[in-house]
This record gives structure tokens, C-alpha cells and sequence, in this order.
């Protein structure tokens, strides 16, 4: 038996009304939510000027010389307490590896100063992580000529803790080599895990490779323990990218990137 319907109630129109005003509501918030995505993308550029200020030198920058200057920023976030395998096979903190890695770049650095007198030298040595009333990126060792005693009491105070702001320990280490004025300049970032703060590296690395070629610090990433294709974006942008799985490899890049491009004769 075929059943009939009626014309729709007084009820009915009432919610069908409803229906269709939730309706274009729900097509002006996807209009809406639409027009922010928009907005993020056209807020980029204000990013890059941001990032453009924070690595722009101070008006009373140093005045250019010829000499070596080298800025190295260690990841000190909580991740660096994990273990890796060490140089006599054994399971090691990553902070500890990274420890006695920096004190051996000291040594080179301080044997490059004693054998070329008469060129200035200057090596800082910075931690890096996200901390509790503390700056993200923090010198250890501030730039001067390289000296092992003091590098030791510092380097044994590296503790692990904390989120991993590269971008912002790139800044940082840029502009103390910007304030020694010397015109050979190197900025290595030793790190063992992605951005999860502050300024993204790439593009602080695509900002830094368009400032003047006399300012410009060459840029050195190791990926210690951690797939280097993540900083791919460090290296479109001119930056060498280098991969580290354990201590001994470490060690390696790192006296790779020492003897071969950065305590290079001039």
C-alpha cells in the first residue's frame, strides 16, 4: 500500500529554514578559514624581514681585518643525553661524545694559532636549547684566541635539557663573528635532531647567503645521529651538511671539515 505524504508543517519549514541558514554559515567560515590561509602565506615576507633584522650586524661592527674566525654551536636539548656507540664501542652519551669532540677542535684551533702568530684567531664555543629564563643560544667559550684550559672547565659544564632552537643558534653565532670583524668566518652547528623552536635554519641560512659576500660565514651542519636530509634546506641555500652516526664519525667530519675548509692556508 503506497503511503502519503502531506505538505510539509509550519515545523518542518522552521527547520529546513535552520538547515540552509547553518548551511551558508558553514560556506562563509570555509570562505573564512580560507582567507587566513591566505593571510599566513602573504605573513611570510614579514618573516624574512624579521629574520633579515635579527642577523643584521650592529652599526658599530668591528672593522674588517684579515684573520680566522670561527663560531661552533652545540645542541645541548634534551635528546643529546640519548646514547650513541662511542669510540671504544661502548654505548655513550651523546653529550659526552660531543664534549670531547669540541675540546679536540680547541686543540686544532690552538695549534693553528700558535704556528700562524701573526694572523689573528678567534674561536667561540656556544651551547644551544630551549631553557627556562635563559637565552636559546648561549656562548660557553665567548670569541677569542682559542685556549684548551678554559675550554675545558666549560665544555664540562654542557648538561643536556630542553627544546632545540636551531635557527636561533645560527643567529647568535652569526653576529659574534660579525663583532670580530675578521674576514674569514665559519659557523658549524653540530646538532642531533630537527628545529623545534624559534627561526626555521633554512631560512635563516637563505637570509645569511644574502648579505654582502664580506659578511657572509660559510656554514657547516652536522647531523649527528640523525637522518642529514632534514637540513636539506640548510643546504640549498649554500650550507655543507655532513652526517655523523657514532663518535668515531663525529670525530672524523668534523677533522675533515677543520683541515679541509676551515684551517686552511690563506
Amino acid at each position: 500500500m503506497r503511503r502519503r505524504y502531506g505538505r510539509p508543517s509550519n515545523r518542518a519549514w522552521i527547520i529546513i529554514g535552520l538547515l540552509l541558514i547553518a548551511a551558508g554559515r558553514c560556506r562563509d567560515n570555509t570562505s573564512s578559514s580560507s582567507g587566513s590561509s591566505v593571510g599566513r602565506v602573504a605573513d611570510a615576507p614579514r618573516d624574512s624581514r624579521e629574520i633579515e633584522q635579527a642577523i643584521e650586524p650592529p652599526k658599530q661592527a668591528a672593522e674588517s681585518r684579515e684573520g680566522l674566525a670561527a663560531a661552533i654551536a652545540i645542541d645541548v636539548s634534551g635528546s643529546m643525553d640519548d646514547r650513541v656507540s662511542g669510540e671504544d664501542g661502548r654505548r655513550a652519551r651523546k653529550i659526552d661524545v660531543a664534549r670531547r669532540a669540541a675540546r679536540e677542535l680547541v686543540a686544532q684551533f690552538a695549534a693553528y694559532a700558535s704556528e700562524h702568530q701573526g694572523e689573528p684567531v678567534s674561536l667561540g664555543i656556544f651551547e644551544f636549547s630551549r631553557r627556562d629564563s635563559k637565552p636559546d643560544c648561549r656562548p660557553i667559550i665567548p670569541m677569542g684566541p682559542p685556549d684548551l684550559a678554559q675550554a675545558d672547565a666549560a665544555l664540562a659544564r654542557l648538561d643536556p635539557e630542553g627544546g632545540t632552537p636551531i635557527g636561533q643558534a645560527m643567529v647568535t653565532a652569526k653576529l659574534a663573528l660579525d663583532a670580530t670583524g675578521l674576514s674569514r668566518r665559519h659557523l658549524l652547528i653540530v646538532s642531533d635532531g630537527e628545529n623545534t623552536d624559534g627561526f626555521a635554519p633554512a631560512d635563516v641560512a637563505a637570509a645569511i647567503a644574502k648579505r654582502p659576500e664580506a659578511e657572509k660565514p660559510s656554514i657547516y651542519f652536522v647531523a649527528f645521529d640523525v637522518d642529514a636530509r632534514r637540513f636539506n634546506g640548510v643546504r640549498d641555500a649554500g650550507g655543507l651538511v655532513l652526517s655523523a652516526a657514532n663518535a668515531k664519525e663525529l670525530n672524523n667530519t668534523l677533522d675533515m671539515l677543520l683541515r679541509g675548509k676551515i684551517l686552511l692556508e690563506k
